[in-house]
């Protein structure tokens, strides 16, 4: 999913999944990653939850401009060592951690950095990490992590100042999820993803939301294989196979359901 120049979306693998009105397939007892994409040249911060629960202990990403990064599990005091694995919300599990609205639902909030100012004068040779400080940047209300894992830049940071925001979601109304298609989030398979401290400047006072819904079923049937984006839509009208970021086919001008 693609909002105001953040990138978010679900990886298995080296396999990018296929977003459909803010809803992704996927066959209950994967595990996955979540790849986020900064597009803007400034820094962001991002909070992440899942299941309505914080899955960052309370820290939150930097992914820098023009960079991107993939969160491959759990973090917990600095280090990731469980993936995440999506499984079926079944009525013994239900019974013993109970139903929350928030169940399947992927929340990234962000936040960038305010844009420099024209008489700042920065040096993009300071050295050779990713980040670029300068001395009137104010850096008290911050604590920051950063990491480098398989050339993935990943950062985490806990923010001490309160930002609003603009919530926003492309999850169609007019599917709503039925009880039968919930799954939640669990730790999975053993990983090692380390975080370090680093910095950014201040941030901007408006931040932005991504939602994404998990769902195990298509068309009432459970999931059984993935659905990549580099897998043709075809068309209900005419059959014509289209690419899968298109909303209308090419041949008939049908919407692609």
């Amino acid at each position: 999913m693609y909002y105001e120049k953040f990138v978010t979306s679900l990886r298995v693998d080296d396999r990018f999944l296929r977003e459909e009105n803010g809803v992704v397939k996927i066959p209950f007892g994967t595990e996955y990653s979540l790849y986020l994409k900064n597009l803007e040249s400034r820094d962001a911060v991002v909070s992440v939850s899942i299941d309505g629960k914080d899955i960052l202990d309370g820290n939150q990403l930097i992914v820098r401009g023009n960079s991107s990064t993939n969160l491959l599990g759990f973090l917990k005091n600095n280090v990731v060592k469980n993936k995440f694995r999506f499984i079926e919300l079944t009525k013994e599990i239900e019974d013993l951690v109970g139903y929350n609205p928030e169940d399947s639902i992927i929340r990234i909030e962000f936040t960038y950095e305010k844009k420099k100012q024209n008489n700042y004068i920065i040096n993009t040779i300071y050295n050779s990490e990713p980040t670029i400080y300068h001395k009137d940047w104010n850096y008290k209300d911050w604590n920051y992590t950063y990491c480098d894992y398989n050339n993935y830049n990943v950062n985490t940071t806990s923010m001490g100042g309160n930002s609003s925001c603009c919530n926003y979601s492309n999850i169609s109304e007019s599917s709503p999820r039925s009880f039968d298609d919930v799954g939640i989030t669990v730790y999975g398979g053993d990983c090692r993803q380390d975080f370090y401290t680093s910095y950014v400047g201040d941030l901007e006072d408006v931040s932005h939301t991504i939602v994404l819904r998990l769902s195990g079923y298509k068309d009432n049937k459970k999931v059984s294989t993935f659905i990549t984006t580099k897998e043709k839509i075809y068309c209900p009208s005419c059959g014509k196979p289209n690419r899968s970021s298109n909303k209308f086919c090419t041949n008939c001008g049908g919407i692609l359901l």
